[in-house]
């Protein structure tokens, strides 16, 4: 199927046809991600995941990179909001 593209500010864009998008299950608010292969466009739709699942994929032995460990375990100086 042949589809133009259109500008969206400094971007391009492209419409997925009604019934491609019914048919794997995209919404207005699905996410998809963009691969490039070669010159061609690979788009794949991304389960959202919710906060909680999120929070459990981390491994109980998990620990902050250096370059960030610092901040993480400073105390506040002011009225942060963490």
């Amino acid at each position: 199927m042949k589809v133009k593209l259109r500008k969206w500010g400094n971007s391009l864009g492209l419409r997925i046809p009604a019934k491609i998008a019914q048919s794997i299950g995209l919404k207005e608010s699905s996410t998809v991600e963009i691969i490039q292969s070669g010159e061609s466009l690979i788009i794949q739709k991304k389960e959202d995941i919710a906060l909680d699942e999120l929070l459990a994929s981390i491994p109980d032995d998990f620990e902050y990179p250096e370059d960030v460990r610092d901040f993480v375990e400073s105390i506040s100086a002011g009225e942060e909001l963490i």
